[in-house]
């Protein structure tokens, strides 16, 4: 099934997902940064490092940012403002009502990051990967900085994922938009180089560079989980079966 998504145009940027002239002193900061944050994380990394990779120096740092804190707040605003358009403008391609499916909203949801991370080049790759640095070691400025940016786009999917799913109450929905999020993550994350654990243990069948065939399996697995009954209410205490607890890798 195709996945009826392109977006190699817009993520064939250098200079980064969204795309600043490499021309401004301003511009090349928050690139660089980019670069040196989604490799070395946001603690470890350092302004020295990124007025290297930067070609400039602390100082120009100083008078475009101030501080580290808020040279991060740029960098995750710079990764965070043209996912979050992309999916926006892929939802609003079909008005509300009954043509915008649960398939539509859910593919509108995973693909921008999906192939920002996999079919782009240059700095646009190194999205998700930051993402992934910030959740593996989080800190309450870069959770709070990452949620501001996140949270009212991910209110306003939640509402139409319910839109689209009649009987859906707002738990599930919120629920199972969290669990969509972490699938999408994984599996992003599985394209990492020296991971692909998902295509080795498959014996090659799954191939974890193949951004349609991710996309395709990714959304049928979240519309599968939206449309299904809500759970029954497990007893407090209960960890599985015969009372033993599930280990899960």
């Amino acid at each position: 099934m195709g996945t009826g998504i392109r977006m190699k145009g817009r993520a064939n940027n250098s200079s980064g997902p969204s795309g600043p002239s490499e021309g401004s002193t301003r511009a090349r900061i928050i690139a660089a940064a980019l670069r040196v944050f989604a490799t070395r994380g946001f603690e470890a990394a350092t302004l020295k490092e990124i007025t290297l990779a930067s070609q400039t120096n602390v100082a120009a740092i100083h008078y475009h940012f101030g501080s580290k804190e808020v040279l991060i707040q740029e960098v995750l605003a710079s990764v965070a403002n043209p996912i979050n358009r992309m999916r926006l403008e892929l939802l609003n391609s079909v008005p509300e009502g009954p043509e915008r499916t649960l398939v539509h909203v859910v593919r509108s949801l995973v693909a921008p990051p999906i192939h920002l991370s996999l079919d782009s080049t240059g700095d646009a790759r190194l999205v998700t990967r930051l993402l992934l640095q910030a959740r593996a070691l989080p800190s309450e400025f870069t959770s709070t900085t990452i949620f501001a940016q996140y949270d009212a786009t991910a209110q306003h999917f939640v509402q139409a994922l319910m839109h689209a799913t009649p009987g859906l109450s707002q738990e599930d929905a919120y629920w199972r938009y969290a669990f969509a999020i972490g699938a999408m993550h994984y599996i992003v994350s599985e394209s990492e180089a020296g991971h692909h654990r998902l295509q080795r243990i498959s014996g090659g069948a799954c191939d974890t560079s193949d951004s349609d065939a991710i996309l395709s399996q990714l959304v049928a697995f979240v519309v599968a989980g939206f449309q299904a009954r809500s759970p029954s209410p497990v007893a407090a205490g209960t960890q599985g079966q015969h009372g033993k607890p599930l280990h899960l890798s």
